[in-house]
């Protein structure tokens, strides 16, 4: 009996001070409770309304396109030739000194021996060399070529 009213003791204290971190998170420094829901303050990209920050870095607002139909890397094939290639790719392009930072970071997803790569690089030139390491390397089917150049 004792151990249950220390249990629902622990319980109460623990609810209580849940409701108090709750309740204390949208008041400002002043005391004061906002009138304004913390909702209605932001964008969809956590970029509050009326300034000028810059994007979060999630990239939330980018990869809205990426609704379902866009390859990313989650899809990645695990079967050992698929990891094979996008190994073999990957190591071609990091040891090509001759592309940038953002070419050496690119996504390389392969599924079914099918290769999509995304994201940035710095020129046509970039893109070019990327697409054709990949291309080269045996068993691969297809190369889908989704790199973007990037704005200066």
């Amino acid at each position: 009996m004792r151990s249950i009213l220390l249990g629902t003791a622990v319980l109460t204290l623990v609810l209580v001070g849940c409701n108090e971190d709750n309740t204390n998170k949208n008041t400002p420094a002043g005391g004061h409770s906002s009138t304004t829901p913390a909702s209605s303050t932001t964008t969809a990209n956590s970029r509050p309304l009326g300034t000028d920050h810059p994007v979060a870095a999630d990239n939330t607002g980018r990869n809205a396109r990426d609704d379902g139909s866009t390859v990313t890397p989650v899809d990645q094939g695990n079967s050992e030739t698929d990891i094979a290639i996008t190994r073999e790719i990957r190591q071609a392009v990091v040891a090509n000194k001759g592309i940038s930072v953002k070419g050496h970071n690119v996504k390389i997803i392969t599924k079914d021996a099918v290769v999509t790569l995304r994201g940035p690089v710095e020129s046509e030139s970039e893109r070019t060399t990327i697409t054709g390491i990949a291309e080269k390397v045996p068993n691969v089917k297809t190369v889908i070529n989704h790199l973007e150049i990037a704005a200066p």
